[in-house]
């Protein structure tokens, strides 16, 4: 028995036209998975990539005009170190120092000077020299300090001043108070600072004696101790 189905199926345009658009945007998805999407990936890899390279070129750009820079300044830098290696002796030498504090001491006005070495001993973070821990105190107006300060900038010695501390004189039992009369007043001043020498190689044994100097009223009193180098 034979039956002859007949299928009608009437679609409306909207219809067709629907399936036609979501064919098309099937296609379109298809097309970027498959092809698009992994040719993007490989563009933001070579963006990547790129943005790398410019940064390391970057870098050594920096890098290299931070040697050019250097160079330049070799020469000025070369003769600065050698200025400062003759300002640093192979031996304590205190009491030549004390000699030139006293003369910048008196050159610049302060009086009852005081120079107290302490014992030598090595840098704390290390190095091929050794310094000499030294007390100073005098007293005089802030223009002396300030005239002092700049005269041991030029000192045949290499110094470092650590730390500065000052105070007012009282003016003793029946003398004028000058700040009251509007004149700078005297200060009483202590200085920590360093010196420094370079043991050659090879070198031992005791450091040469390390002087106390005290100067005031004109007279000069020196007190010898022995102390001892750590190199």
């Amino acid at each position: 028995m034979n039956r002859n189905i007949n299928l009608n199926l009437n679609l409306s345009p909207r219809v067709v036209l629907a399936l036609g658009i979501a064919g098309l945007v099937l296609l379109a998805l298809l097309a970027y998975l498959l092809l698009v999407g992994p040719l993007l990936g490989r563009l933001s890899e070579r963006a990547q990539e790129r943005d790398a390279k410019e940064a390391q070129l970057a870098q050594l750009d920096a890098q290299v005009r931070e040697l050019e820079r250097v160079r330049d300044n070799a020469g000025p830098l070369g003769q600065r170190l050698l200025e400062l290696n003759k300002r640093v002796p192979s031996e304590p030498e205190v009491p030549t120092f004390v000699v030139q504090v006293q003369e910048i001491a008196t050159a610049s006005g302060v009086t009852q000077i005081r120079i107290e070495p302490g014992t030598p001993g090595p840098p704390p973070q290390g190095g091929p020299y050794s310094i000499v821990p030294i007390t100073m105190t005098f007293e005089g107006t802030y223009e002396d300090l300030r005239d002092f300060l700049l005269r041991s900038n030029e000192l045949a010695r290499l110094v470092t001043i650590n730390s500065i501390a000052y105070e007012p004189v009282e003016a003793a039992a029946g003398e004028e108070d000058l700040a009251a009369v509007g004149l700078e007043p005297t200060l009483s001043v202590e200085i920590e600072a360093e010196i420094y020498f370079q043991p050659e190689a090879g070198a031992d044994g005791p450091a040469p004696t390390a002087p106390e100097t005290t100067t005031g009223g004109g007279e000069t009193t020196t007190v010898t101790e022995e102390t001892t180098v750590v190199q």
